[in-house]
């Protein structure tokens, strides 16, 4: 077996091993998803809910996870593309504004009912009939009486999914075609001036190598880039401030200068960053902004070659009416407060946190802002086992007509 041969055997060797590395894997998550803050158990809870969670990529699934370990939980059931916990939520309505996108709330039940804040409504009835607060409690008394009293905690139960194909799989495909590039590049000039044909065969084996390589490298570099951004992104200081989506635009951050880009437009517009959300296969960042700046900032965002979208402005202020009889219901429950019982009061005062937060909300409904969308870099990340199985096939047909080749050679020397 001469030396020309001997090289074309290996890379049959070498791309016969790439078949059958698998093109993703797929890891359950860390030990530390499964430690325990308190014992669910034996906590008091007023109500039962079941959320279900799922995730596409390997990133968010993780994120997720972890959103559920910010509350207190119980011990966590870990495995293959699945994780379980029970979690205490004490304030609902904050739960629900900040759960994750791909998650939803499959039921939410009461436990043994507490009648606390009918009682109070009954107590402050009698007290105001006849005078002007009692048509300022109104509202209070409408909602007193319904299933909507909030609850001191909530017992979640949740479940979160991945359903996505894994990470992908890349430093074996690299190996695998630096290889039978070195490979190539050593037949080459073995057979270069001795066979010219066979030479070619080696330059195509050279060429295909190359495009897997150029391809991977090239890839990786614009990956390594958009991870950077999107971690600088993600840690991005918010404001926190509410705020009402009146236009959106979509695009992507390729390097940490095109984040720093972006915020030097924001400074130059007084826009701010209110908030930034990560939604799996995309990040939402809620940029602030005043109603004369609205048009511009989106237009700068068009000439960046962004898609845009824009709704009118003109009817979005919260209802006036609305804003007074809330605030003048808060008042005259604080002034009522000290005639109640201690659970009527603690009922009343859970009811009035509740309608502070509504209150806090309807009036974040004057601040305007645009959505930005950008791309999770993982949805970059290409499945380099296809590729490789392909060029791999064209390898070994060219290296099989090499084998021809070198077999005619030997027949025509003897």
């Amino acid at each position: 077996m001469d030396r020309v041969e001997c090289l074309f055997l290996t890379i049959v060797a070498i791309l016969a091993v790439s078949f059958v590395i698998p093109h993703y894997t797929h890891s359950p998550p860390l030990e530390r998803f499964v430690d325990s803050t308190v014992g669910i158990h034996e906590k008091p809870a007023e109500w039962v809910s079941y959320v279900e969670c799922i995730a596409d990529t390997s990133s968010y699934y993780g994120y997720v996870v972890n959103w559920t370990l910010g509350y207190p939980h119980d011990h966590g059931f870990s495995e293959l593309r699945v994780f379980k916990t029970t979690l205490l939520v004490g304030n609902w309505s904050e739960f629900i504004r900040r759960m994750p996108v791909g998650c939803d709330v499959l039921g939410r039940d009461r436990l043994p009912h507490n009648n606390s804040l009918q009682m109070a409504s009954e107590r402050l009835k009698n007290l105001t009939e006849g005078t002007p607060d009692y048509e300022k409690l109104k509202p209070f008394f409408a909602f007193a009486g319904s299933p909507k009293e909030p609850a001191n905690l909530t017992r979640v139960h949740v479940t979160v999914f991945y359903s996505g194909d894994g990470k992908p799989v890349k430093e074996p495909f690299l190996i695998v075609w630096l290889a039978v590039l070195l490979i190539g590049i050593a037949g080459f000039f073995a057979s270069y001036r001795k066979n010219k044909a066979l030479t070619a065969v080696f330059l195509v084996v050279i060429l295909l190598s190359s495009l897997f390589l150029g391809n991977y490298f090239k890839t990786e570099e614009k990956i390594s880039g958009a991870k950077e951004a999107f971690h600088e992104l993600l840690n991005l200081n918010t404001t926190g401030a509410e705020c009402t989506e009146v236009g959106g635009a979509s695009g992507w951050f390729h390097s940490r200068d095109d984040v720093r880009s972006f915020l030097k437009t924001l400074g130059e517009y007084n826009a701010t960053v209110n908030s930034v959300i990560w939604e799996d296969y995309t990040l939402r960042i809620r940029v602030g902004v005043d109603k004369d700046n609205y048009k511009k900032l989106l237009a700068l965002f068009r000439d960046r070659g962004w898609e845009i979208s824009e709704v009118d402005i003109k009817n979005s202020s919260p209802p006036e009416a609305w804003i007074r009889e809330t605030n003048n219901t808060l008042i005259t429950l604080e002034k009522y407060l000290p005639y109640l019982a201690p659970d009527e009061r603690k009922a009343v005062e859970r009811y009035m946190v509740g309608l502070r937060e509504s209150l806090r909300t309807s009036k974040a409904s004057k601040n305007l802002c645009i959505a930005v969308f950008t791309a999770n870099p993982e949805t970059m990340s290409p499945g380099y086992g296809t590729r490789s199985d392909f060029l791999a096939k064209l390898v070994l047909f060219v290296v099989g007509v090499g084998m021809l080749v070198l077999k005619r050679g030997e027949e025509n020397e003897s």
